[in-house]
């Protein structure tokens, strides 16, 4: 446990300096110019986070890093995989959910999932529900289901040469999108299809968000619905 919780509180300097390198081209010359934001290294606003393990924020609350760093946030999972959302952010019809991630060094845990959530309903609550879309380092993908306490797989973890793997010391950068259009629903990254679902299985409708399984640290640069 001593080892989990200084992997969990330490964020090492360098890990700043190598986000600032490989999240420069999301930042523009306008964005540099404006004030610092008073919020910045603090969680980031009106975003929630609950643990699998038990009740919404309180249980395990020291199992996560999760604080706001511009462009976007930075969250570092521990003993317990979570999933991070803010309820003004939802999406029904026809809708494009779209998230960058750098996925930092792994130290060895490259079968630990990291990703998108949609369709999410009751977050808060014992009817939790939500469908999430999750890529791990060994170039693999999984879409799965969760209700109230139940998962359900719809497609098991399976190989994506798209999938970009972290090595070495420098942040890995990958983009997951959720395109639900008519009855389909389509899982993409960087730009190649994973998996295309009907839309009744997938049940995309509902809050986005991300999630993070065990001893993850990465970046979230940006997650929204695509224009």
């Amino acid at each position: 446990m001593r080892l989990l919780t200084a992997f969990i509180l330490e964020l090492p300097m360098r890990l700043t300096v190598l986000l600032a390198a490989a999240v420069a081209c999301a930042t523009s010359l306008s964005a540099q110019a404006k004030p610092a934001d008073p919020n910045e290294g603090k969680r980031p606003r009106g975003w929630q986070v609950r643990y699998d393990q038990g009740a919404h924020a309180a249980h395990g609350a020291d199992s996560v890093a999760f604080a706001q760093m511009t462009p976007g946030f930075h969250a570092t999972t521990g003993g317990s995989a979570a999933i991070m959302w803010h309820n003004d952010s939802s999406a029904t019809g026809d809708f494009t959910v779209e998230s960058t991630m750098f996925l930092f060094p792994t130290k060895g845990r490259d079968r630990e999932g990291y990703g998108l959530i949609v369709g999410g309903a009751e977050l808060g609550g014992a009817g939790q529900r939500y469908t999430y879309f999750l890529l791990r380092n060994d170039g693999k993908f999984l879409v799965k289901q969760r209700a109230g306490e139940q998962t359900s797989t719809l497609t098991d973890w399976t190989a994506l040469p798209a999938i970009a793997r972290q090595s070495g010391e420098e942040p890995v950068k990958n983009v997951l999108r959720v395109e639900a259009k008519g009855a389909t629903v389509r899982f993409l990254v960087n730009g190649a299809e994973a998996v295309a679902l009907p839309r009744a299985q997938a049940k995309p409708d509902g809050v986005f968000g991300v999630r993070m399984n065990h001893a993850v640290n990465a970046h979230v640069s940006s997650v929204a619905r695509a224009k």
